[in-house]
């Protein structure tokens, strides 16, 4: 009879074996597991196609023109015809000035001219008989230089009493304070019954017909609006204003493109809007999006594109093997992106199955997609 040492032995060595073929079952089966080909599907990169970016940047309305209206001769402000916050047209009556001094002034400027015209006609007269009684020696050489003197003196003061009458008159006309610009009129800076003097402001209007809308391109965004050899090309390019309280569609022209560069590498830039119906006031704060010029560019679905620390790659297949393809990615476009380098027109890369892919494995190739963007 066998001792319990012996059996205990033996229990050991059972154990060890049935682990040790255990250990080359899971073996044999994952070598079985990885030699077995994984289905895929190759996708063919199509020529380069037709993009078009469509931009959406932060923006500003401003006035074109904001005129200070204002005093040009001194007075009293007798009365003040126009409404705060008020559209006004071109030449409309905003104020006046007593008129009394400057109607006196201008009677008197207007008298002045008359009595040196009558001193020219007189003048005129004596010159023409000096010059006959001259050609007759019945006058001196002296007597017709005074003569004519006289005649030249006459004709100047014509001309004085023309300037100061039109002074007087144009002194008349600015006791009429009237709107330069057709626009917003603002708030009243002084009140009927005080005295001005030229240069004193009253209100101001701001031109909001048309409005300019302001806003900054980042320059690697002009590479995508495909401007960046020629900024110059955005000019009369149309922008869409985006703005949610506004239920139409509305479009600018981009009027203004700056020379250079801001401190944020941004180019500014400005888009001119007809504002007919008033909807928008300056300094308002919108959206404007803007379409870029048509370019080629090839293009591969981002989810085919895989990243790793060293960058992006691709699966290509070689005798039915996953190879790792480096690629150099420029921007996305849609649900795409813009190879710079690593790929051409007519490469096969995996389009499925990609977290199961390394380098070297096995694959069998199921279908090819020529899908276009």
């Amino acid at each position: 009879m066998r001792s319990p040492i012996f059996f205990k032995y033996w229990f050991y060595i059972v154990v060890v074996l049935l682990v040790a073929c255990s250990k080359n079952t899971s073996k044999e089966q994952k070598a079985t597991s990885v030699l077995e080909p994984i289905s895929v599907t190759l996708y063919k990169i199509q020529p380069p196609q037709e993009i078009q970016y469509e931009l959406e940047y932060p923006a500003k309305t401003k006035s074109p023109a904001e005129v200070k209206v204002v005093a040009r001769v001194g007075g009293i402000l007798q009365e003040i015809m126009f409404k705060e916050g008020s559209y006004v047209k071109k030449g409309a009556l905003l104020a006046t000035i007593e008129k009394d001094p400057y109607r006196i002034s201008y009677e008197q400027a207007k008298a002045q001219l008359e009595k040196a015209q009558a001193e020219l006609m007189r003048a005129e007269k004596d010159w023409k008989r000096m010059s006959e009684a001259f050609k007759d020696k019945l006058v001196s050489e002296a007597e017709k230089d005074k003569a004519h003197y006289d005649l030249e003196m006459a004709k100047a003061k014509v001309k004085e009493a023309q300037s100061l009458l039109a002074q007087a008159d144009l002194n008349l006309k600015y006791t009429e304070i009237r709107a330069e610009i057709e626009g917003l009129i603002g708030k009243k800076l002084i009140d009927a019954g005080n005295l001005v003097s030229p240069g004193t402001i009253i209100t101001n209007i701001l031109q909001i017909k048309p409005l300019e809308i302001e806003f900054a391109i980042p320059e690697k965004d002009l590479v995508l609006l495909g401007v960046r050899d020629n900024v110059r090309r955005l000019l009369g390019k149309k922008v869409e204003i985006v703005y949610e309280a506004s239920p139409t569609k509305e479009v600018a022209t981009l009027s203004f493109v700056d020379s250079k560069f801001d401190e944020t590498s941004s180019l500014k830039v400005k888009a001119l809007f007809d504002n007919k119906q008033g909807k928008f006031l300056p300094e308002m704060f919108l959206r404007v999006r803007i379409k870029g010029f048509p370019q080629k560019a090839l293009l591969v679905p981002q989810k085919m594109v895989m990243d790793s620390p060293r960058g992006s790659y691709v699966f290509s297949v070689e005798d039915n093997k996953t190879k790792i393809k480096p690629i150099k990615i420029f921007t996305t476009y849609k649900d795409y992106y813009v190879v710079d380098s690593g790929l051409k027109p007519g490469d096969l890369i995996v389009a499925d199955n990609l977290v199961r892919l390394r380098q070297d494995i096995p694959v069998k190739i199921e279908k090819v997609l020529e899908e276009q963007p």
